[in-house]
């Protein structure tokens, strides 16, 4: 059980979540959308547990995080961050190597490594010092990174949740579909996964449910089919959206030219 319940945060006494509760489920993948400074990332933050609540708790296989060594903190989850940065010029391996545990042994190390670039495309890039490497490639190494994390703390017994903050952010559309296909492969696997997203057509995608967040607190919590609906999205984002089914997906479209008064409708 992965579980926040009832947290409150604050920046000074600027309010920023308001008893948020939330519960993670293992095999499932949790997409958690809203504006920009809804929250999201606080959230996100305080289940990892780099940012401790002012009241409420959160539980991750029933302990609090606060509680845990940063080593089996980091053997139980694994996390990607919003801008996630390295401080040195490190070959791909080298970084992707760094969420891998010295106790997961050598041979296992450089098959989670090269599971890890496979899963992201990066296989190509083996060698090369992240520096060399685009914005998008840099995200994705990233990711690649967190990725081992979580299949290095599966090597050692735990490795059972994984947090997402905007893994597609600055990727092309073949990219977005590879960290797709790689959130719902863990989750296949009984784990379970949340991600930030701003692009709700990928989270109706990706996601088995998603929470919606409006200046922090979730005001909507179920599966795509129910959040996705225009009466739900268009009043927190504050544009008309129309949401289309074609092919078996769903596609959220913002109406930026909807005359004034158009109708918020979801077209079949």
């Amino acid at each position: 059980m992965f579980e926040a319940v009832e947290i409150d945060v604050a920046l000074g006494r600027q309010p920023v979540l308001r008893q948020v509760s939330l519960r993670l489920e293992p095999g499932k993948v949790t997409a958690l959308i809203g504006p920009n400074g809804a929250g999201k990332s606080t959230l996100l933050a305080c289940l990892s547990g780099a940012l401790r609540p002012r009241a409420g708790r959160v539980r991750i296989d029933g302990d609090d995080p606060a509680t845990l060594s940063a080593a089996e903190l980091g053997r139980r989850r694994a996390v990607l961050e919003q801008t996630p940065s390295a401080s040195a010029p490190f070959a791909l391996e080298e970084l992707i190597e760094l969420g891998i545990p010295r106790a997961v042994p050598p041979a296992a190390t450089r098959q989670i490594i090269h599971r890890a670039m496979a899963a992201l495309d990066l296989s190509r890039f083996q060698g090369r010092p992240i520096t060399a490497l685009s914005g998008g490639e840099r995200h994705r190494a990233h990711m690649a990174r967190t990725l081992a994390q979580l299949w290095a703390g599966q090597a050692l017994g735990a490795g059972r949740w994984l947090l997402l903050d905007e893994p597609t952010a600055s990727l092309d559309l073949a990219h977005q579909g590879a960290v797709l296909r790689a959130a719902r492969a863990v989750a296949a696997d009984g784990v379970g996964v949340l991600a930030v997203l701003h692009d709700l057509t990928l989270a109706a995608a990706m996601a088995d449910r998603i929470a919606l967040m409006q200046t922090g607190s979730i005001v909507a919590l179920g599966p795509p089919e129910e959040v996705l609906a225009p009466a739900t999205l268009s009043p927190v984002y504050g544009v008309d959206l129309a949401v289309t089914e074609a092919a078996g997906a769903v596609a959220v479209l913002p109406l930026f030219n909807a005359t004034e008064g158009a109708s918020r409708c979801s077209s079949p």
